[in-house]
Parts: structure tokens; C-alpha cells; sequence
């Protein structure tokens, strides 16, 4: 605060305090000072102006509201700043350590400090302590799943249902669970497809959908392949999955065009690369496939499938010494890959014919 500020305040708390006290008569004329806790308010506010920084804030000590700690403890969680993300966290607890939504963020910071026990801890202490809690119970399914606790998983999302019969994401969990639990998508399916019907932006469960129907070779898995770009047009990762599906059909013209797409998003998806030189050695345009296949190594040096691949399209070509070189490389990177092995044989006799 500057100091033409609190003269101004101050004179008009002045003004205040005697039009108080002609109005009052014999009134004490202590009823008209600022109180303890505006006292204390105003020492935090010279302290720690308003958007000051969490250095400054940190430093003097000063307190703060919960929901200004709470947005804070979020920011510096989302960045991964995780001691400023404690130092905060460690106020929240003092002033209220039963807060949901504290709770919460204490679960996200211990995971992302490795702590996967205690933030499992935290979430489990929180789902008792409010019984109506999500956040807490999605974040916990979530773990478990991740640390392979399924059957806690499952029965944790079964409670998130019983909690929100409508809440797309406590489907799709339980959809992983079941998935996890019984080792089959067909009793997971309508789990995930519920999710989707709840909620049909729900990327996780359209991405689960697709992949499903995708196994199947169900063309299917394209509508909701399709769904997901229309939300989120980038996602290379999504036109690596549509050209899996196509090169799994052998609709070759169709899977090239999706690896492509997928490596004009992201011209280091290594996978896409090797996925079209095989596609194009299928189709028998060796030339271009051996190109694709340089780029994945370009992309992933140790990738002994590409210098299969490209040795292979080498090969092709009648360049037995670069088809050799490559076959080497790929089995000093894997030495029991097998086809590495028998095409170098392969190609060795050839060299060894040659006058």
C-alpha cells in the first residue's frame, strides 16, 4: 500500500470516529478504534500487498485465506513446484486439516512426490471423514489402478456410483476395473459406453471404445476414433491408432494416409514412421519405405526394428552391403532378434557369391 492511500484512510477514519462521537455523546471514545483483527489485517495487507509473490508471501509469514491458499496450492502442483506447493499445503493443514478440498491436494502432492502409500492414505481418510466425497474417491481409484489394486479399485468406483449415479467418470474407472479384474474388454464395454452416454466429450472413454471395437476389427472403433478429432483435431496419437486399424485389415492406402497425418502433427512419432515403411514395403515402394524408416531412426537411434526395416528395403533395392550394415546394427541393439539374424545370413551368402 502506498502511503497516499493510508492518509486518505486515515483521514477518513478520523472523520468517521468523531461524527461517531457527536452522535453518541458520552460514549467512550475507544468504541471507534479499529479492532484487534483489523489490526492484524492491516499489518498482513502492508506485508503482503494483493497479488504479491509467494516468495514475499512465504518469507513474511503472513496468513492467508483458504481459498487463496487452495488456488495456490493448485498452481504450484500443476507446475510442479512442489515446495512451494508444501510450504502451503503445510498452512492449509494448520488452519483446517478436514477440508476436502485439502485433503485432496494433500493426496496430489504426496503422488507427485513419489509417495503413492500416503497419498493412498490420504484419499481413503478423506472418503471416510465425508462420505459424499468424488474428488477424493476418483483420485484414489485412479491410484489404485495405477499400483495395481483392482479389486480396491473396483470397489472404490462402486462407491463412487452409489454417490453419483450420473458422474461419467466413476463409469469409465469402473470400466477399467472390471477390465483389470475379469481380463476381458466385453464386460468392461458397457461401463465405458455408459460413460460416453453420460458425458460424450469424454476422451478416455471414447479412446477405450475405440480401442476396443478396433481389437474386434470392427469398423466402429473409427466413429469413435473420429469423435475424439473432432474435439481435439492434433492428436497424432489417435491417427496412429486409425492407421493400426487399417494396416490390421490391410487397407493399405488407408493406413498410410493416417500414419502421415499423424507425423505432420508430430514429426517425432517414431512408430508412425515405421508403421508406413512397413505399409510401404507392403505395397512394394521400397524407396519410400526405406526413407520412413530413416526417419524413425532419425527420431529413435536405438530402434533395431527400423534398421531391420530399412535394411530389408536395402536389400530390395539390390544394396546387399548398407542391407548388411543395417541387419548388423539391429542385432548389436537386440542380438536374439531372429529375422535380424537370418537376413544377415541371408544377405551374407549373396556378398559371398558375388565374383
Amino acid at each position: 500500500m502506498n502511503r497516499g492511500f493510508w492518509s486518505a484512510a486515515f483521514c477518513s477514519w478520523v472523520f468517521i470516529f468523531l461524527l461517531l462521537s457527536c452522535s453518541n455523546g458520552a460514549s467512550d471514545a475507544s468504541d471507534g478504534a479499529p479492532s484487534a483483527e483489523d489490526e492484524r489485517q492491516k499489518k498482513i495487507e502492508e506485508a503482503v500487498p494483493a497479488g504479491a509473490s509467494d516468495e514475499l508471501y512465504l518469507r513474511t509469514g503472513a496468513e492467508i485465506d483458504m481459498g487463496t491458499l487452495i488456488e495456490r496450492i493448485e498452481r504450484h502442483l500443476d507446475e510442479k513446484n512442489l515446495s512451494y506447493a508444501k510450504a502451503h499445503l503445510d498452512k492449509a493443514m494448520e488452519m483446517d486439516s478436514l477440508n476436502e478440498e485439502v485433503q485432496w491436494l494433500s493426496g496430489r502432492f504426496h503422488l507427485a512426490a513419489n509417495q503413492s502409500k500416503k497419498a493412498n492414505d490420504t484419499w481413503r481418510k478423506c472418503g471416510l471423514q465425508h462420505p459424499q466425497n468424488i474428488p477424493c474417491r476418483i483420485e484414489l481409484t485412479r491410484l489404485q489402478l495405477t499400483i495395481g489394486l483392482v479389486r480396491e479399485a473396483l470397489k472404490t468406483a462402486n462407491e463412487l456410483i452409489e454417490i453419483d449415479r450420473n458422474n461419467a467418470e466413476a463409469y469409465f474407472l469402473k470400466g477399467l476395473a472390471v477390465r483389470a479384474v475379469k481380463e476381458n474388454d466385453e464386460d468392461a464395454l458397457p461401463y465405458f459406453q455408459r460413460a460416453v452416454d453420460l458425458d460424450n466429450t469424454h476422451l478416455d472413454a471414447l479412446d477405450m471404445l475405440g480401442v476396443i471395437y478396433a481389437s474386434r476389427k470392427d469398423s466402429l472403433a473409427l466413429a469413435y476414433y473420429r469423435n475424439i478429432l473432432a474435439l481435439q483435431p492434433d492428436r497424432s496419437d489417435i491417427y496412429f491408432k486409425i492407421g493400426v486399424f487399417h494396416m490390421d485389415k490391410q487397407e493399405w492406402n488407408e493406413a498410410m494416409g493416417a500414419y502421415e497425418r499423424a507425423i505432420r502433427i508430430d514429426p517425432k512419432d517414431a512408430d508412425s514412421y515405421y508403421n508406413l515403411g512397413f505399409v510401404l514395403t507392403q505395397i512394394s515402394v521400397y524407396d519410400k519405405a526405406r526413407n520412413a524408416f530413416a526417419q524413425a531412426i532419425a527420431v529413435r537411434p536405438r530402434n533395431f526394428k527400423a534398421y531391420y526395416g530399412r535394411g530389408y528395403t536395402h536389400e530390395m533395392l539390390g544394396d546387399l552391403t548398407n542391407a548388411a550394415q543395417d541387419y548388423r546394427e539391429a542385432l548389436s541393439i537386440r542380438p536374439k532378434h531372429q529375422p535380424s539374424a537370418t537376413a544377415l545370413g541371408r544377405v551374407n551368402q549373396k556378398l559371398n557369391a558375388v565374383p
